[in-house]
């Protein structure tokens, strides 16, 4: 049962993070401001063209003064102001839109519908205008289609193809021809209508920068074609509109890396391009910053601009005669409209209104509490302060003075964001320490269950005061429910606030009678035996590794460290053994120290790949010959496919149909394979699997990913091999080789941090097509493969682990609930969203590392035939992840 009772906890752990930070911030129940026209103030521009060039990154912009831009060029130096906009993490596709067009940073409870639609609806600058006409990819576009039909026109595509011949203007292309077809057709009616939006996505900079990487050659020319696309499209606005009433904005939703990946919060990612020009755009915009750019080789240079990407939300209500959005986080700034200063004043003010309506919705929901009198306030906001606000804005609107009430109103901007933003965490320390010792009475269960001794102290002490323990915590849980109850505290934040209080029942209640029956209760000694230096230099290893999730390099130190110590002993001193697992052990500490494989393709390496996967797995003539003849044939044809496929992409050919499906077809064939071979020995086995994965890895490497997994499995298996001749072994020592080689395996050629920012040229055997979540897939077949392996690996070469899983896997448990109860006190809450963030999904990924390796090492045993797939038992699953009877002499 403790197999479920780990499933549960650390689902609920998981589950805890997403209630302390992950809590979303749209606010329901909002009343929207009122449009300018209403106070008697005409908006300078009566539509509003955004585009949005996605994945144009500041730099590829701005690079050899503005040389790629040059239709541009024209338009910023002569009227309008350029400048940087900071986007803010995660730095993907639907964020930066959601910034764009709601003034809302992501909603984190969208993950419950996979990131395609929120939970809760949002209010943006669409819902504000009269009519809105959008272009662009399907997926962007649905974002937003929760909309009324009424005055929203979507028009969207849904194929993309990222094949080296495909031309990824077309898309922007698709979306240029459709705009000047509708403006000609409905000229008359929109030359009457006010509060117009028109949206362009242009996808085409985003997918050359993934498949060709920016500043190659073919990102460059697609830079060219759209940003003369984009001139084009002004010209045509100014033709059908001759009235000088329409405003542009110019964008993008997040940068990219040099490798063509986003989703990290480097400067390449963050850091976007804005022009801004037309109607009510002002060219003299103060420039508190200093920074400067040339616009051409001539000069003069210009000033640049720095803004935050929420901030252009506001920025283009009030250009257009809109409200913000309700649900908006951006402040307007002040000096980038042409016009009176009684307009900006009430834009601003607008503003502050709509912050101070969402952070007045949360003080009333706080107030409702019993104990809300007793409990601290934001005491820099109160009620009166902000009716003090609004009474000055009316006084100095009366006298005219807007340059004070624009200063009143940014002020009030501020103390809202922070208000709200101390409403939205109030819970936040209180949860956090609810979570701390739900972690620790988790891991004082385990090590009950580790040691299993009835006539300890520790139990004894329990037997004797189980009543006393019972109704202390009984009494708590009554206590703290009535108290959550009267404050009318969320009930999720009622959850995990008592959370802790069961599993402290849990955790300290005696055990059963018939415990000491169990088969787990049958540790054997050794098993059990870890010396204190064993144990220091594990926790330091442990300390280490929580550290290479900051620093990737350092966990070649972890590795250096720790393969040293476990192996050195193992070997006989200047033996060819020895001499060859140490020259592995260097060569793979070097790995962590190359550049990440995302983004980086070397076809030489791949190569030097593809030649040490057959020489691994071929030079034994005895695993030589047990291969099958179709075994030998299929995994050579496809390691030189594999070899074909680079050459062809690498060249920008395309990649022929029967090559993907026969990589399609490998994929299948791959796994059934090996659970239909006969053959029951182990080693037999190991070598099949060790190829047939080897090979597939292979089909998604672009550099030297599959020599580094290989040289790590061999260094494995020498280490285990040497490992079995000695008498002392320990279940923690083996449990922390588990998860020190999994993590080497996800951190040597990569960063599991980078699954976000996925390289779609790993598919380039298996599809042209951009397909998102097949690409994914795929993403995710590649960091797994190499976990399977190493699991196939320890459980084929160690009987020691083979005869003691529960108990590893028990030391499993208990150091990643320490590195993880590290994580949550390395959690951020103050600082950037990028800091914040990144320890949230360190975080995550600890909880989730446990499951994912008990699942893992479930399926290596399987490709093992150690559970024969006959006689599977789908009920007893859960029962057979860990349990297994002592391997039979027929598998030696």
């Amino acid at each position: 049962m403790w197999i479920a009772y780990a499933l549960v906890v650390h689902v609920l752990l998981l589950g805890s993070i997403f209630v302390i930070y992950f809590r979303s911030p749209v606010i329901t129940g909002l009343t929207p401001q009122k449009r300018p026209i209403v106070y008697g103030l005409e908006a300078p521009a009566l539509r509003l063209v955004l585009i949005v060039t996605d994945g144009f990154r500041a730099d590829s912009f701005f690079e050899e003064n503005c040389r790629y831009v040059p239709h541009l060029s024209k338009i910023f130096t002569r009227e309008g102001v350029v400048g940087v906009s900071r986007t803010r993490v995660p730095t993907e596709t639907r964020p930066g839109h959601i910034t764009l067009i709601a003034g809302l940073y992501e909603d984190p409870s969208a993950v419950l519908r996979g990131w395609k639609k929120n939970p809760i609806d949002f209010d943006t600058v669409f819902n504000r205008s009269s009519q809105t006409y959008a272009w662009g990819a399907d997926d962007v576009l649905d974002v937003f289609s929760h909309l009324p039909k009424g005055w929203t026109h979507f028009r969207s595509y849904t194929e993309l193809d990222f094949s080296p011949g495909y031309d990824t203007y077309e898309q922007d292309e698709w979306v240029f021809k459709r705009v000047k077809l509708l403006i000609q057709r409905k000229r008359e009616a929109l030359e009457r209508a006010s509060h117009v939006v028109f949206f362009l996505h242009l996808l085409g900079l985003d997918t050359a920068g993934h498949v060709h990487k920016p500043g190659s050659p073919k990102f460059l020319q697609n830079v060219a074609k759209t940003e003369r696309g984009v001139y084009e499209i002004y010209e045509e606005f100014e033709r059908v509109f001759p009235d000088k009433r329409t405003a542009y904005l110019l964008t993008a939703d997040h940068g990219m890396t040099d490798s063509g990946a986003h989703g990290a919060g480097s400067a390449h990612e963050t850091d976007t391009p804005f022009v801004l020009w037309g109607a009510g755009v002002y060219r003299s915009v103060s420039n508190p910053g200093g920074r400067t750019f040339m616009p051409n080789n001539e000069g003069p240079a210009m000033p640049l601009h720095e803004l935050e990407q929420a901030q252009l939300t506001p920025l283009m209500s009030a250009l257009v005669g809109l409200p913000p959005p309700m649900n908006n986080f951006g402040t307007l700034p002040v000096g980038y409209m042409n016009v009176s200063k009684e307009y900006e004043a009430m834009a601003c003010h607008l503003n502050a209104l709509q912050l101070l309506e969402q952070y007045e919705a949360l003080l009333k929901q706080h107030k409702k509490g019993f104990f809300a009198e007793v409990l601290s306030e934001f005491d820099a906001l109160s009620a009166d302060v902000i009716k003090g606000y609004k009474d000055d804005f009316l006084k100095l609107k009366k006298n005219r003075e807007y340059s004070l009430s624009m200063a009143k109103s940014q002020a009030v901007m501020v103390q809202a964001l922070e208000g709200i933003d101390y409403y939205h965490g109030y819970y936040r320390r209180a949860l956090l320490l609810s979570t701390t010792s739900t972690f620790l009475a988790w891991m004082f269960y385990l090590y009950r269950l580790l040691s299993r001794n009835r006539a300890g102290k520790v139990e004894l002490v329990l037997e004797r005061s189980t009543k006393l323990v019972r109704l202390s915590l009984g009494s708590s849980v009554i206590l703290l429910v009535i108290c959550l109850l009267s404050q009318r505290t969320p009930l999720d934040i009622s959850f995990y606030l008592l959370l802790p209080l069961f599993v402290w029942l849990k955790a300290l209640q005696p055990w059963s009678q018939n415990f000491a029956s169990s088969p787990a209760a049958a540790y054997s000694v050794p098993a059990l035996q870890t010396t204190m230096w064993q144990l220091i230099l594990i926790i330091a290893c442990a300390e280490l590794m929580v550290f290479t999730f900051f620093e990737r390099r350092l966990i070649s130190l972890c590795f250096l460290a720790f393969a040293c110590y476990n192996g050195w002993s193992n070997f006989k001193p200047k033996s060819r053994e020895f001499y060859i697992w140490l020259t592995l052990v260097l060569i793979l500490a070097c790995f962590p120290l190359l550049p990440l494989s995302v983004g980086y393709r070397n076809g030489y390496l791949l190569g030097a790949g593809v030649i040490v996967i057959l020489v691994n797995s071929l030079w034994n003539s005895k695993t030589r010959l047990s291969y099958k003849t179709h075994t030998k044939y299929c995994n050579a044809l496809i390691l030189l496919q594999t070899v074909v496929c680079a050459y062809l992409h690498s060249n920008g050919w395309n990649i022929p149909p029967p090559l993907k499906v026969a990589s399609w077809s490998f994929l299948v064939y791959t796994f059934a394979s090996i659970l239909l071979s006969k053959d029951q020995r182990l080693d037999m086995r190991l070598a099949q699997i060790g190829f047939n994965l080897g090979s597939l890895y292979a089909t998604l490497c672009t550099s030297y990913e599959a020599v580094f997994v290989q040289l790590l499995a061999l260094e494995l298996s020498l280490t285990l091999r040497a490992q079995n001749a000695k008498a002392e072994k320990s279940a923690l020592r083996l449990a922390f080789t588990l998860l020190l080689y999994t993590f080497f395996s996800l951190f040597g050629s990569g960063n599991i941090a980078s699954i976000s920012s996925f390289d779609p040229n790993i598919a380039r055997c298996y599809v042209s097509h951009f397909a998102p979540f097949v690409i994914m897939g795929l993403v995710l077949l590649k960091l797994l493969v190499p976990v399977v392996l190493i699991m196939s690996v320890v459980y084929a070469q160690s009987e020691f682990v083979r005869q003691h899983e529960e108990q590893i896997f028990i030391c499993l448990l208990l150091i990643c609930d320490v590195m993880g109860l590290n994580f949550l006190f390395l959690v951020r809450n103050q600082g950037s969203w990028l800091d914040i963030g990144t320890s949230i999904s360190h975080f995550v990924i600890m909880e989730v590392t446990t499951l994912v390796i008990l699942l893992l090492f479930y399926a290596a045993k399987q490709l093992l035939r150690v559970i024969p797939w006959e006689e599977m038992d789908i009920k007893r699953l859960p029962l057979r992840l860990i349990h297994w009877d002592v391997i039979s002499a027929k598998h030696h």
